[in-house]
C-alpha cells in the first residue's frame, strides 16, 4: 500500500514540476515578446459599414485625431461625412469613447440605423463599462459577421482567462478562429485576435506570422501598421516587417504574408 501511495506522490510531485516548468517558459517567452499592443481593439473593424464613407483617404479636420483617453479616432471616424449622417457619427463616437447611455438601440434607431445596425452597437457600447455584458450578448446566439467573432474571442482572451484555463482558452480561440477564416476569408481582425491568443501562450513567431498577415490583407492598415511598429521584439524577430510598416505611410509597398 505504502508502495502505491509513494508512486503516486512522485507521479503528482513529477506532474506539478512539469506544469511549473511549462508555466515558467510562456511567462519568459511572453515577457519577451511583450505584444502588448494586441491587446488594443480594433475599433475600426467593429464599426466597418456603418458610415457611408466617399473618400477614405480623406480627413475631416473637425474630428480629434485622439479620443479622450489618448487613443487614436478610428480612422473610419475621421473621414468626412454628409450632414445627413453627422447625427451616426455622433453616436459612433460616443460608443467608441465610452460615453453611450441609455437605450443606445433606441437612438440608432433615431438616426437612421437598421434593426439589426442598432443591436450591434447595443453590444458595442457595453465593451467599455460592461465587458462582460457584451461577451454574455455576443454569446447567446450564433454569430453572422468575421466582427461578432473577433470581439467575442478578444472579449474571452481579455476577460474570461485566468492561470488555470489559459492554455484551453487560448488554443480553443485559434480552432475557433480557424474555422471562422474558413468561413470568412482572410480578415484582418482574425488573424489579429489569433495573434493575440498566440503570444498569450509564448507563441511569439505565430503571433508575428498573424500579425504580418493582418497587415497584409488589411492593406497596411494604420491600426495593425501601429501593432507592428510598437512591438520592439519585432524588429529582432521579423525586421523585414517592421522596414515595411515603417514605409507604409508614405508608399502602399506589399508586405508579403507568411507562407
Amino acid at each position: 500500500m505504502s508502495a502505491i501511495l509513494t508512486g503516486v506522490a512522485v507521479t503528482v510531485l513529477y506532474a506539478a514540476a512539469v506544469m511549473g516548468i511549462h508555466r515558467w517558459n510562456v511567462r519568459r517567452l511572453r515577457r519577451r515578446g511583450n505584444f502588448a499592443a494586441l491587446l488594443r481593439l480594433d475599433w475600426d473593424a467593429l464599426l466597418d459599414g456603418l458610415l457611408p464613407v466617399a473618400d477614405r483617404a480623406a480627413i475631416d479636420p473637425s474630428v480629434p485625431a485622439t479620443l479622450p483617453d489618448g487613443t487614436p479616432t478610428p480612422l473610419i471616424l475621421r473621414t468626412p461625412v454628409d450632414g445627413a449622417h453627422r447625427g451616426r457619427r455622433a453616436l459612433l463616437m460616443s460608443i467608441v469613447a465610452g460615453g453611450a447611455d441609455g437605450d443606445v438601440a433606441a437612438f440608432a434607431r433615431e438616426v437612421g440605423f437598421t434593426g439589426g445596425e442598432a443591436a450591434w452597437l447595443a453590444t458595442l457600447a457595453l465593451v467599455g463599462a460592461q465587458p462582460l455584458a457584451a461577451l454574455e450578448r455576443l454569446e447567446a446566439s450564433r454569430p453572422t459577421s468575421a466582427q461578432e467573432i473577433y470581439l467575442r474571442e478578444h472579449l474571452r482572451l481579455t476577460r474570461t482567462t485566468t492561470a488555470l484555463n489559459l492554455e484551453t482558452r487560448a488554443f480553443a480561440t485559434k480552432r475557433r478562429i480557424g474555422q471562422a477564416l474558413a468561413r470568412f476569408g482572410d480578415t484582418p481582425c482574425l488573424y489579429f485576435v489569433r495573434a493575440l491568443a498566440s503570444s498569450m501562450v509564448g507563441l511569439n513567431r505565430q503571433a508575428i506570422d498573424d500579425l504580418a498577415r493582418a497587415v497584409y490583407f488589411s492593406e497596411q492598415h494604420s491600426f495593425y501598421v501601429r501593432a507592428v511598429l510598437d512591438t520592439p521584439f519585432i524588429a529582432e524577430a521579423r525586421p523585414a516587417l517592421v522596414y515595411q510598416c515603417k514605409l507604409a505611410p508614405a508608399s502602399r509597398s506589399s508586405v508579403a504574408p507568411p507562407r
